[in-house]
């Protein structure tokens, strides 16, 4: 008990410096760090595998029931019952849901700008890569979704202005619907019967974990004090729907507008906040593996993408291709499990269900345009070394050394890799 109140307290205190975390995977992207290590004496880049979410978009269309809440609360106006903070998030999410009228879905301008930027940053840091000459090529592909190509067009448009001289092939495909056509892209299997409903029933068990974690915060009392002029007369049942419509709004609205759209932190306390975080947060958990289950979401999304992660990497060590780089674009639904699959450090989860987000919070690796690098180092016949990137910051595989910083020998990699799955 004394440990689950030291958990709590850490995100209560995330959430009451910057509470716009509470955004979770919605929460604007930003480098967490962008150091570049020096290599190894003589190594140099040449040879980048990157996959990326889309960018920051407009709420979807399956969010859309949370814009019911302003005639939830313009009916509440009628009958006298807000507070002047009542009647301004009425004001607040009427604003974002006109904004988002014939939108719904799309990515924002923020979010093509955070693809252009990790795209500077990439040819800034690493221009030996897109310098030209005999490999001279980069390889796109993006799943069928208008925002995820959308974020593609950013980043090649941004490319196209850095690197002119490069040639640029893309590749557009139902990623995650038909599975037959995902072979340049990753080699997936699809999920079977039993594995879909243990998935399912997995969910539903974090869900449970989620409300155990979020007892006692979730009554929301401070926000019916700041809506309603006599809280005790609006059923709870309103006050939690309004609540959970103001997070998902605002936390939407923020990477859409984030000049217009007020903070998270406006109508909502530190403890809301996380309580309303804590249910989305926990279930991105059945994407990677814990004590005692394997998801399937990894075994199947996450290995079939890094298996053609590395098919891609080894054609071009061995010169079989003119690859700089490999470009994929698609959803933080696929890119988790190929965190998980990879095993970087924060997605190899060894620790009780009720202590996880101690260590695992969505918006360190699932935000809007977040990022897997691979960046490929050698030094002529020496073995080639390997960095990963997340969000472009270095970071480690758990449980395998580097052979030196954060360089991996790709071999030592590969079979690390092999033997975790038993092969």
């Amino acid at each position: 008990m004394k440990l689950l109140f030291i958990i709590l307290q850490v995100a209560l205190g995330i959430f009451s410096e910057n509470p716009e975390l509470a955004a979770g995977n919605l929460c604007g992207y930003f480098p967490q760090d962008t150091i570049v290590s020096e290599a190894p004496r003589g190594y140099k880049p040449f040879y980048i595998s990157h996959i990326a979410r889309h960018g920051s978009r407009f709420q979807s269309d399956g969010a859309v029931k949370y814009f019911q809440a302003v005639d939830t609360l313009e009916s509440c106006a009628r009958q006298g019952l807000l507070t002047a903070d009542g009647l301004a998030l009425m004001e607040d999410i009427r604003m974002f849901r006109d904004m988002s009228q014939g939108h719904y879905g799309e990515l924002t301008g923020l979010g093509a700008l955070e693809h252009r930027q990790i795209c500077g940053r990439m040819v800034r840091h690493y221009p030996e890569v897109f310098s030209g000459g005999k490999r001279n090529r980069v390889e796109a592909f993006t799943t069928s979704s208008s925002r995820v190509m959308a974020s593609m067009d950013a980043f090649l448009s941004e490319l196209s202005e850095r690197a002119p001289g490069l040639v640029v092939d893309t590749f557009k495909t139902n990623w995650g619907k038909d599975i037959r056509s995902q072979e340049v892209i990753g080699y997936m299997k699809s999920m079977t019967d039993d594995q879909k409903k243990e998935s399912d029933q997995k969910g539903k068990q974090l869900l449970k974990t989620g409300r155990k974690l979020a007892k006692g915060r979730n009554d929301c009392h401070v926000f019916a004090e700041r809506i309603f002029l006599e809280p005790e007369k609006v059923p709870s049942s309103t006050v939690k729907y309004l609540a959970k419509a103001t997070h998902r709004t605002f936390k939407t609205g923020r990477v859409t507008e984030p000049g217009t759209m007020p903070g998270m932190g406006k109508y909502l306390t530190a403890d809301e906040l996380y309580s309303l975080w804590i249910s989305s947060c926990i279930q991105w958990l059945k994407y990677l593996n814990l004590p005692g289950y394997t998801s399937p979401l990894l075994t199947t999304r996450g290995y079939g993408i890094l298996d053609r992660i590395v098919k891609d990497a080894d054609d071009a060590i061995m010169s079989k291709s003119s690859s700089a780089a490999t470009l994929r674009f698609s959803h933080d639904t696929y890119l988790l499990p190929l965190m998980g699959a990879i095993g970087l450090e924060g997605t190899v989860i060894d620790c009780d269900e009720m202590e996880v987000l101690d260590h695992f919070q969505d918006f360190n690796f699932v935000c809007p345009a977040c990022n897997v690098q691979l960046v490929f180092y050698r030094r002529g016949c020496s073995p080639v070394l390997v960095k990963f990137l997340l969000n472009e910051k270095e970071t480690l595989i758990h449980g395998l050394a580097p052979r030196t910083g954060c360089f991996y020998d790709w071999n030592a990699v590969k079979q690390f890799w092999a033997a975790s799955r038993g092969m």
